[in-house]
């Protein structure tokens, strides 16, 4: 039901603004009567889907650091019962609990749009907003067609005060166009998940192939498609169906690989490929950093993954079979073939052909070029946007 409604939402934009113009007005009045804790920090990942992502690298920092003794730790999830907090407490997202969180707590930690969209403009709130990576496609009203915010924009006050993070040039530039941020918010540090891929990789990445069972003889795929809002199926969920034969990459792939698969975590019905053996589905792994390093290659498609996994240098592909029809429904920001540091592939054929004559040094030296362009100051941003919430709460 929950699915059917949101659905319906996203679907009817006029309805959606009414309700998103209702919550804030609502919001606003019960502010009034919500005392604000200083000592109390508010985190969502993914909105509420997971305990991950770089919300979870500063709850994991303010827990290590004397000056949060004392703080309350508040996540907002979809299912509480699914996690297990250190410290702290947990809120069901979307609920009268959550919202008087929300209106409570002095800090927001989120990776997008914490106050679920509302557009809430509380000065006495400090806002953390890492996002969740560099954007490849369109985003944030930008997109062409197929999304609730696809429309003309109206700017509206610059925002000077929330702390966000950038990881190059590039994507702060996208940011303070569909966000309304002043140049001056930014911390260009990289994004705090990613400190982790800068730190004993290689052995992290034996330990997680070791966990789910990868022979050592065995060179590992991470195929991570993006999802395409487009794509709906009778029950209103989100659906990827990219073109693979099985038996065409069993052929070509199981005596020397093993293809890890990770659905977008906005895909609600996965692919339908066997898991047996080539195969493994990875898309309720908690911690896509530990993937990363698991991987000997990174195929995807739109996605900033490969800016993520640029950081360990190592060879990429994009699986680009519907490349046409994503640019007229989504767009993009970047040429593909100009600017990933791989081949474009648009069939299957070419992914395998490319994977089997691959040559790993080349594609490697690509991918450190691309990493110096749009990921180079990966390693240190925890303690950057850290430092900085300290820093806000002392002055």
């Amino acid at each position: 039901m929950r699915q059917k409604f949101l659905y319906f939402l996203k679907t009817h934009p006029r309805f959606l603004s009414f309700c998103w113009s209702c919550a804030k007005v609502f919001l606003r009045v019960a502010s009034v009567f919500v005392r604000v804790r200083p000592r109390t920090v508010l985190f969502s990942s993914f909105g509420g889907r997971g305990f991950n992502d770089s919300p979870r690298a500063i709850y994991d920092e303010m827990c290590r650091r004397s000056f949060f003794d004392g703080f309350e730790l508040i996540w907002a999830f979809d299912d509480p019962k699914k996690f297990d907090l250190p410290r702290g407490k947990a809120v069901k997202i979307d609920t009268p609990a959550f919202f008087r969180a929300l209106l409570y707590s002095r800090i927001w930690v989120g990776n997008s749009e914490i106050d679920r969209g509302i557009g809430i403009n509380a000065n006495r709130h400090l806002r953390v907003e890492t996002w969740h990576g560099t954007p490849l496609k369109c985003i944030g009203g930008e997109e062409k067609q197929n999304s609730i915010l696809a429309k003309k924009r109206v700017r509206g006050k610059t925002d000077k005060t929330t702390i966000r993070c950038a990881q190059s040039e590039y994507d702060r530039e996208i940011f303070m166009r569909v966000f309304d941020a002043a140049e001056e918010a930014f911390l260009m540090c990289d994004l705090p998940r990613n400190d982790t891929l800068t730190r004993d990789a290689d052995a992290r990445g034996a330990r997680v192939r070791a966990a789910l069972g990868i022979p050592e003889d065995k060179r590992v795929i991470l195929y991570m498609p993006t999802y395409r809002e487009y794509l709906v199926d009778e029950k209103k969920r989100h659906y990827i169906t990219p073109p693979i034969t099985e038996e065409k990459w069993r052929a070509a792939l199981s005596e020397d690989f093993v293809v890890l698969v990770r659905a977008h975590y906005a895909v609600s019905a996965a692919m339908n490929l066997d898991r047996d053996g080539l195969f493994i589905d990875v898309s309720d792994h908690p911690d896509i950093n530990d993937l990363y390093t698991a991987a000997d290659i990174l195929l995807s498609d739109y996605s900033s993954a490969f800016v993520d996994y640029s950081i360990l240098e190592r060879p990429m592909l994009c699986f680009a079979y519907d490349l046409a029809v994503y640019e007229e429904k989504r767009g993009l920001y970047l040429d593909l073939h100009s600017t990933l540091p791989c081949p474009i592939c648009e069939d299957e054929d070419e992914v395998l052909a490319c994977i089997r004559e691959m040559d790993v040094e080349a594609y490697c030296a690509r991918s450190r070029e691309f990493r110096m362009r749009f990921a180079p100051r990966a390693g240190n941003a925890v303690n950057a946007v850290t430092d900085e919430i300290e820093k806000r709460l002392l002055s």
